[in-house]
């Protein structure tokens, strides 16, 4: 019978559970060694990490312990697509055990291949068509440079980072996790040079909704109840001021850069503004610092659908990507919580850094943060702050949601749209 291909990676107890599963699975297949996975932090990133880019199934014994595993393991992959494959509680004893298992049933390795299959099947594993080139060897490693040759060690650590991957793998385990995931040839053009790739955030990998606007009405109408605020007269008022790089024409903010003086800069401004909305200065005072908790709640922000897939596609294709955003200090708690973090090297934002797009000097900062690598793309929604200024910078520009390139170098309709142009 024809082994399964499965796209996920299966996740089984231990090594005879893998030996038994072997004859019915083409695909990565990993073991927890038991409760070992409570403590291997290791293998435990591992699993996480290929769970996002290709999801997991779970198969464990039927018993408490393998449901304890099981249960573990869900919790700990949060934001990965998991898919549970059941065995039936069947009693017996394996013929390599002295003695039956504490609740007197099979595991995995002693049930016959057809209902190992079922339970797989059951499961709704994503079968794939057989990857075409070859396969990628140890010598493959060697010759390449990432194993057992002089500096070896950190080329390969650069190249798990890259890719999304923890960087301790052993050579086994980094062999079979990258034959899940590549081929021969397109391992070998994931090593090439490519640029690094820069991110604006709202608006870019949000939706653009005016969260600022809805905080401010929201703060409003909960502190002062009493003067009734249309939203129009809102907006008319906070448009274009407020924020630093409104509020600061010069966009120079290293004096926003102490801990608490940036919300206080945004504080005193949105005080400044509720008072020409009509309010007195008493409930401007009160209203003003409402803003802020309502702006750190993650809900409020909603990422596009193909946000996500765009940046794990990119990064299994060996991408470096770094978000650079003109925003509040604590924009990566948002990114954490949106599920954005695992895809990028670091978070710099223009709160913590001193100064606004499009200055130049917050383009050459982040250029500097990732190493200085020989080719910088910004993409972002903003014509001003992210191609005008990353041009200026010397960044390659990607205008998103836009029918036109000009001034950018290339314009793209969505995310999707830009793995055609990042191959």
């Amino acid at each position: 019978m024809k082994r399964l291909r499965m796209r996920e990676v299966l996740v089984v107890e231990g090594k005879y559970d893998a030996t038994a599963l072997a004859t019915q699975v083409d695909g990565l297949i990993l073991t927890t060694e038991g409760f070992s996975i409570f403590t291997n932090t290791e293998k435990m990133d591992l699993l996480r990490k290929l769970g996002k880019q290709r999801g997991l199934v779970i198969l464990t014994d039927s018993d408490a312990a393998g449901f304890k595993i099981r249960n573990y393991i869900e919790k700990k992959a949060a934001g990965c697509v998991v898919k549970h494959a059941y065995i039936p509680a069947v009693p017996g004893k394996e013929r390599r055990k002295a003695a039956p298992s504490k609740e007197g049933t099979l595991g995995v390795e002693g049930l016959p291949p057809e209902v190992l299959r079922t339970a797989l099947l059951g499961a709704g594993v994503c079968e794939e068509e057989a990857r075409t080139g070859r396969p990628i060897t140890y010598t493959d490693l060697y010759e390449l440079g990432l194993s057992g040759g002089a500096g070896s060690a950190e080329k390969r650590r650069e190249l798990l980072l890259r890719i999304g991957l923890p960087p301790r793998l052993s050579k086994r385990a980094l062999c079979q996790v990258l034959n899940s995931l590549y081929s021969y040839e397109e391992f070998t053009g994931l090593l090439a040079q490519k640029p690094t790739l820069f991110w604006d955030f709202h608006a870019t990998l949000t939706l653009p909704g005016i969260n600022w606007f809805d905080a401010a009405m929201e703060a409003a109408e909960e502190e002062a109840p009493e003067h009734p605020l249309q939203r129009e007269v809102l907006v008319r008022h906070f448009m274009g001021t407020c924020l630093p790089w409104f509020s600061v024409p010069s966009r120079d903010t290293r004096h926003l850069t102490p801990p608490g003086a940036w919300w206080a800069h945004c504080e005193a401004e949105f005080e400044k503004m509720f008072m020409r909305c009509g309010f007195s200065a008493l409930q401007a005072q009160k209203i003003a610092p409402a803003i802020r908790p309502k702006i750190l709640q993650p809900a409020r922000y909603h990422l596009y659908a193909d946000a996500i897939s765009t940046l794990q596609t990119l990064q299994k294709r060996g991408y470096q990507n770094y978000m650079l955003s003109n925003n509040f200090p604590e924009l990566e708690e948002i990114v954490t919580a949106l599920g954005l973090r695992p895809y990028f090297k670091k978070v710099l934002v223009s709160g913590q850094i001193g100064y606004d797009k499009p200055r130049k000097e917050i383009f050459d900062f982040a250029r500097q943060q990732a190493g200085n690598p020989a080719e910088c793309w910004m993409i972002g929604d903003n014509l001003q702050d992210d191609i005008v200024g990353g041009q200026a910078a010397g960044f390659t520009t990607v205008l998103v949601y836009a029918p036109m390139a000009e001034p950018a170098n290339f314009a793209v309709q969505n995310l999707s749209e830009l793995l055609a142009l990042l191959p």
